[in-house]
């Protein structure tokens, strides 16, 4: 016999062995086994499944037939991986789970229970579907991350993959080239998108391409189009030599209804000696030219396509344009980078263009004034996400807050950063870190103004300013000259990241909010704030004004964790874990944010109070589960210390003056701490039992204590990686999660003084929200100063959102109370 049968027998043998114990192999081999009859019959797998990554894509017009009674439930699908730590399966939600995901409440780590798979019927579509599971909401969030400490994930084997290797990471039912980022639509995401751009074939000799044929130019081009003969120019043979000036975000037009694999555009600003154009790239040729192209690459164009622009089409623009038009197909697009050797003098290309602005120089400019800024970073925000509506239908983008110093105007200008073409950039941004920002808008308003991103803004970190062509911009060296001379550790002490950041100020009076406000809703009601709550989804910010009665205030002096109720450890505190009977609501306050992390706060009426207590000491067990991480594949340079759990902070490594030699001109060719507290300190108190709020028997809507998230946090430069996906957005892969805890082994921020929490029953007497305040203190460095000098008195302090800055702020003391009063909350 064979010599390798001994092997082939042991392989075996050991593959029986783990199907014995492998839930999901007991249960949908008999899926499998069963007769063509019931083989299409659900089966329920009671064993603990835990959720390894979800994934995102829009449907397509198939999904009617696997999804009849939900078509028009939602536009997304999910699929998920699921494992019991013997094996790997994915499958797909049913759109009747989405709110699950879409609420944060189904994430990496959960444990499942009584999951309910249909396997796949069709060779399109062969992964299985879960159409229905069980959240085992006691065992808490990180119940994944310490049920597979130390297992490498990625050895684990797929259910029913080929043995030649594992399956195609894909969309299973919807024709769909790649899955979304799982919060927004504006970044790529996943593999398929190239980091380099195509290499030419290796027959063929782009740079005498280039020198042979004589390109033509923008002008002409433009010339030869808007004449009689532009139907037949519309496809031009001759070749395209432009720079690339300007780079859009990503756009996804995908539809529902549409049956397209690739429905992505971008829109490069692109110049050569005569004039400006726009190049449009589509569908597959983003997934292969989309990452490699930044603005100041040069590029060879042939066999595309020159439209009327979508300006000139609609109306907007003034005067009649063109766009290029690039697509892989009719005709195929081909694109070469020419390198800076190869660039002739007599193509005369222009540079990138830049415009920059000090902060004491905003102020004279117009509103909507597009430039660039480079400043210090002192402060960055939590990601947060906003319902924007737009040609027609309803979208979240996610967007930050940054603060930046540049030496002149004696404020910090504020930074409003939504998504731009450098997810991976953007995502790195931290305090201490110098930035530059490029075509940015400036916004005005009645008191202040501040920045805000474009299409075509892209952000430069610490690392990046290398070889660009700003550094030797006056304003640039101007204000390297201003950072050599920071005190380096008094930046440090006052960076912050995180927490709640309200900007531009609220209007002080309730006319004035209505007169101001810009989409968000006016005066509601306690059942349009109940509806409205109910739509909120993760980590979303809205603003709602309702006209109430003060029930009580209470103070919470937390100096580095949240409050806790009497008894209970503030590490172990899962609000959106909960084991009430009662229904969850939606947690929302007036004026502050969605709740980051917690999609969901049980109403604290009856037994729902009671079983929230059980809750927490149910958690406290888990709070000694041991902190091994998984085993990872081998990490990249920039997440090599993600998953150290460092207890100090000592500021090894960050230094401001390293920062200032990447602006330095080189001679290689080139043209151009502190011990962190503990997780189980005490803090204040809860709200007491016996207030009038707590004697009502109504709905409620709220918290009672702030989120981890909504505390500003101490900027640790070395466990900066660790302390910005604690921060950050739920991660699509277990591999990238943490536990919700780890916030809190971050200090919170030196002007961080405590915070109020308000319960005002609404006019009707039908409804109690709790609303968290935190007031802007004149000590808290990351909040502006407020416009206006007031009394300090309560209502003058809710009204203006914050202390006066004329005066010391009152001890909370002064404003604890158990009295009736009218305010508006915003």
């Amino acid at each position: 016999k064979s010599p390798r049968m001994p092997c082939n027998v042991l392989v075996q043998a050991k593959m029986a062995a783990r199907r014995a114990g492998c839930a999901v192999q007991r249960t949908l081999s008999q899926c499998s086994a069963a007769s063509p009859v019931r083989r299409d019959r659900p089966r329920c797998c009671s064993g603990p499944l835990f959720l390894l990554a979800v994934h995102r894509y829009m449907k397509d017009p198939g999904v009617g037939l696997h999804f009849p009674q939900a078509v028009a439930s939602s536009e997304w699908l999910y699929d998920a991986t699921l494992s019991d730590g013997h094996c790997r399966l994915r499958a797909t939600l049913h759109p009747g789970l989405n709110a699950l995901v879409e609420g944060n409440r189904l994430r990496c780590g959960c444990e499942l229970r009584n999951v309910t798979f249909c396997p796949g019927a069709e060779e399109a579509h062969p992964g299985h579907l879960v159409l229905d599971l069980e959240l085992n909401e006691e065992a808490g969030a990180a119940a994944g991350l310490a049920a597979f400490s130390g297992v490498d994930v990625e050895a684990l084997p797929w259910f029913g993959s080929d043995p030649d290797g594992p399956p195609k990471v894909a969309p299973l039912r919807a024709r769909r080239c790649c899955y979304l980022p799982l919060w927004n639509i504006q970044d790529y995401c996943g593999e398929l998108w190239r980091a380099r751009p195509p290499s030419p074939p290796a027959d063929s000799d782009s740079e005498e391409t280039v020198r042979d044929l004589q390109p033509v130019c923008l002008r002409e081009l433009r010339r030869s189009f808007f004449s009689r003969s532009r139907r037949r120019q519309s496809h031009s043979q001759r070749p395209l030599t432009v720079r690339v000036l300007r780079k859009s975000r990503l756009l996804h037009f995908g539809k529902t209804d549409r049956a397209c694999e690739c429905p992505y555009q971008a829109v490069l600003e692109v110049a050569d000696s005569s004039d400006r154009a726009a190049v449009v790239l589509w569908n597959s040729l983003c997934l292969d030219w989309y990452r490699g192209v930044e603005p100041g690459t040069v590029l060879s164009i042939h066999s595309y396509r020159v439209k009327e622009s979508y300006g000139s089409r609609s109306g907007s623009a003034r005067e009649q344009d063109i766009e290029i038009s690039l697509n892989s197909r009719n005709p195929s697009a081909e694109l070469a980078v020419v390198p800076e050797s190869a660039v002739l003098p007599q193509w005369n290309l222009p540079s990138v263009p830049f415009h920059f602005l000090s902060r004491e120089e905003l102020p004279s400019c117009p509103q909507g004034h597009t430039c660039d800024f480079i400043g210090l970073v002192t402060f960055a925000g939590r990601p947060e996400r906003l319902r924007v509506r737009g040609q027609g239908e309803e979208q979240l983008k996610q967007y930050r807050w940054l603060q930046l110093e540049d030496g002149t105007g004696g404020q910090p200008v504020a930074v409003k950063l939504f998504a731009t073409s450098q997810p991976e950039e953007q995502a790195g941004i931290h305090p201490l870190s110098v930035l530059v920002c490029t075509s940015v808008q400036l916004m005005k308003t009645s008191s202040v103004h501040y920045l805000t991103s474009t299409r075509y803004t892209q952000v430069y970190c610490t690392g990046q300013h290398q070889r660009r062509p700003y550094r030797r911009l006056p304003p640039v060296r101007r204000f390297i000259q201003w950072l050599k001379t920071v005190d380096e550790d008094a930046v440090a002490r006052r960076a912050v990241i995180g927490g709640f950041f309200s900007f531009p100020p609220l209007a002080a009076s309730m006319d004035q909010y209505l007169q101001e406000r810009s989409g968000d809703p006016g005066l509601v009601s306690a059942a349009e704030l109940q509806r409205e709550a109910g739509r909120l989804l993760y980590r979303e910010r809205r603003c709602f004004a309702i006209q109430g009665t003060v029930v009580s205030v209470t103070h919470s002096d937390c100096d580095n964790t949240v409050s806790a109720a009497p008894g209970c450890d503030p590490a172990d505190e899962q609000l959106s874990w909960s084991s009430s009977s009662a229904p969850l609501s939606p947690c929302s306050s007036l004026g502050c944010p969605w709740s980051p992390r917690n999609s969901g706060s049980v109403r604290l009426g009856g037994s729902g109070r009671r079983a929230q207590k059980r809750l927490f000491v149910g958690e406290r067990s888990r709070s000694e589960l041991p902190r091994k991480r998984l085993v990872l594949p081998p990490p990249s340079p920039r997440w090599s210390g993600l998953h150290t759990d460092a207890d100090a902070d000592s500021g090894v490594g960050f230094s401001l003056w390293e920062a200032t030699m990447e602006f330095l001109e080189k001679d290689d060719g080139d043209e151009e701490g502190e011990e962190e507290d503990g997780v189980g300190a005490s803090c204040g108190a809860a709200p007491p039992t016996a207030s009038p709020g707590r004697e009502w028997a109504g709905p409620w809507l709220g918290r009672a204590r702030a989120a981890r998230e909504t505390l500003p946090r101490r900027y640790s430069h070395a466990r900066r990686e660790v302390q910005a996906l604690a921060l950050g957005l739920q991660p699509e892969t277990l591999q990238r999660s943490l536990p919700d805890s780890k916030l809190d082994t971050f200090s919170t921020a030196a002007g961080y003084s405590g915070h109020y929490t308000v319960t005002l029953r609404d006019l009707s007497r039908s409804l109690v929200v709790q609303a968290v305040f935190l007031p802007s203190c004149p000590g808290d460095w990351h909040c502006p100063p407020l416009p206006q000098a007031h009394s300090n008195s309560w209502l003058a302090v809710l009204a203006h959102g914050g202390f006066s800055p004329g005066s010391p702020p009152p001890a909370p003391c002064e404003y604890e109370c158990g009295g009736v009063g009218c305010c508006h909350g915003q």
